[in-house]
């Protein structure tokens, strides 16, 4: 069997070893995979015909292909000629967009933070209009990086709390460069606890938790200096990722929640290329094997 592992060039060299985890994982489980960069991949329609090229030749058809790269149109040129694809191009389509991730989730009766979904010529008008602090993300965005805090000109009444958080507060001309040309998203700021979830699932099935604290400002990503341990989730908390993983068809997703102030978990995002860091720093679960496995089992099933 051989599977095709599908990244961006610049990714795949800061990734070099997570790849080399795969190709290890695959040999061991009689898998070969195969490293290959979007941008030497064609796709298109020829003769009436879906093609798809390498490095400008026809090319053997992988048993399966784990897309590692953000390009829901090659998930699903891959889709048309047969290939299974991890993550399905429907899950990219969506999870790579957070207004579109928000409207799905919205129909499950979870707890998400009032967000309101902004065209990018319309961005700095309702930064000037908002009333409270107000946080801004691409709609395309990952890993924190496109994740902006804005507040209003007028001083609100907990001034000790207003000041506090001028030390984080962007600035109008990174927000401004940061969106560049995407869609938004606004959403009131969510105090809480500093605090997010990540749950990842292979499948339908919940492999582990990792919460991270904020060190500084609102923004609790690994990548950015956040703090993470290991969780255990309750019945309850169970129940209401169980509710996101039956509502679609995942590969590998990590589930972002923010933690409330009561402690509850408030809906986030749904990390498509989710990474994998976290996760092996805290716990010796060995998720390229896992994730591997349950392909290999999808693929033989639908033969």
């Amino acid at each position: 069997m051989t599977g095709w592992l599908i990244y961006g060039e610049k990714d795949a060299i800061k990734n070099k070893g997570y790849i080399e985890f795969y190709e290890t994982e695959g040999k061991a489980i009689g898998i070969r995979i195969e490293l290959i960069f979007r941008e030497y991949l064609e796709i298109g329609v020829e003769n009436n015909q879906w093609f798809l090229r390498y490095k400008g030749k026809e090319c053997q058809k992988p048993d399966f292909a784990i897309v590692r790269t953000i390009y829901p149109l090659l998930s699903r040129q891959l889709e048309c000629l047969l290939i299974p694809v991890f993550n399905s191009a429907e899950v990219s389509r969506i999870c790579n967009d957070k207004a579109l991730t928000y409207q799905e989730v919205a129909a499950l009766g979870i707890p998400i933070v009032n967000t309101t979904f902004v065209e990018n010529a319309m961005v700095m008008e309702k930064y000037q209009r908002i009333t409270e602090p107000t946080v801004i993300k691409t709609v395309d965005g990952h890993g924190g990086s496109q994740v902006f805090l804005a507040l209003p000109k007028a001083t609100p009444k907990n001034k000790d709390i207003y000041e506090d958080l001028r030390r984080v507060e962007s600035a109008r001309a990174e927000i401004l460069k940061g969106i560049a040309s995407s869609d938004c998203v606004m959403q009131p700021l969510v105090t809480g606890r500093h605090q997010d979830l990540r749950v990842y699932v292979i499948g339908r099935d919940i492999v582990a938790a990792i919460l991270r604290t904020s060190k500084e400002g609102f923004r609790a990503n690994y990548s950015l200096g956040g703090e993470i341990r290991a969780y255990e989730l309750s019945e309850k908390e169970n129940r209401v990722v169980k509710k996101i993983i039956q509502h679609f068809s995942f590969g590998m997703v990590g589930i972002d929640f923010l933690i409330g102030e009561d402690g509850e978990l408030i809906f986030n995002e749904i990390e498509d290329v989710v990474g994998a860091r976290m996760l092996y720093q805290c716990t010796d679960i060995n998720l390229v094997k896992e994730y591997l496995e349950f392909i290999c089992g999808k693929c033989l099933k639908e033969q």
